[in-house]
């Protein structure tokens, strides 16, 4: 059945680039307005390096998520990717989280919500952000201002378990951190750079077992492709239906996952078994 799903994917596939390029001839105007929709379909389905993870793979939390009420507008996490990221973070039970990009929070109160974790969330202001080499306009218009980062968190910190930190993840100091957190979400710049810059920061955080989440995997084309780089060099999963990747150090976490129903993208679009 498998070999059979990844054939049918691969057809789609050959069959929408067919015509994608057949639009590039007769019609190049709407070839650039839906390239990169056709781009992110391809990234979802076919990603060597990366296998693909069902999502049922992730053993189900014993209480519901708490899904809050927070719309943080564009920039945010699609609900989608929010319960996938809920579930593996009950399933890891992390007594120690790193997020790099705060945004206004949403996330970091869902975090917060669900799991007894202490919580660090870097993220760099705008009034900080004078002078970066190499920002696009679009990841430009992500910063926040100061009193906008991290604004929706504020009714999950009555405890004070979350810690605000400032500063560009490129050079900010993680050494304090290093070996000692259990949950990392990669999810700040999305120009390739950062994000191997971002990733290998995150593995020298993690304890010796945990987890590393990255967003937007299969959606922004820098985090793929930095991904799926990574993937080369150690097991990273892509959860299906969703832009998160997914890292699992270490214990029987890492091992269930070893043992899960893993399909490789590459070999499946090749129509192997």
């Amino acid at each position: 059945m498998q070999t059979i799903r990844w054939r049918e994917a691969a057809r789609t596939i050959s069959t929408v680039w067919e015509r994608t390029f057949l639009d590039a001839l007769v019609a190049p105007r709407r070839f650039r307005r839906v390239m990169p929709e056709f781009r992110r379909v391809s990234d979802m389905l076919v990603h060597p390096g990366v296998s693909n993870l069902s999502l049922s793979a992730i053993p189900a939390p014993e209480q519901p998520l708490q899904i809050l009420g927070l719309d943080s507008g564009y920039g945010g996490m699609p609900s989608q990717d929010l319960c996938a990221l809920l579930r593996v973070a009950r399933w890891i039970a992390p007594r120690r989280i790193f997020e790099i990009g705060t945004f206004q929070g949403a996330t970091t109160a869902h975090l917060a919500a669900n799991t007894d974790a202490e919580i660090f969330t870097l993220d760099l202001p705008r009034e900080m952000a004078s002078h970066l080499p190499g920002y696009i306009p679009k990841e430009a218009a992500l910063l926040q201002p100061r009193e906008s980062i991290g604004r929706l968190y504020g009714p999950w910190n009555r405890d004070a378990r979350i810690h605000q930190l400032w500063g560009d993840s490129r050079s900010f100091d993680f050494a304090p951190y290093f070996n000692s957190i259990d949950l990392v979400l990669v999810d700040a710049c999305h120009l390739y750079d950062y994000v191997l810059s971002d990733s290998r920061h995150a593995f020298e955080m993690l304890g010796e077992s945990g987890a590393i989440l990255w967003h937007d995997f299969a959606n922004a084309q820098d985090v793929t492709r930095a991904v799926r780089n990574l993937g080369k060099l150690m097991p990273i999963h892509h959860i299906e239906g969703t832009w998160i990747a997914l890292h699992v150090r270490g214990g029987a976490r890492a091992e269930s996952l070893s043992d899960a129903p893993l399909r490789t993208a590459a070999a499946g679009a090749g129509g192997r078994a």
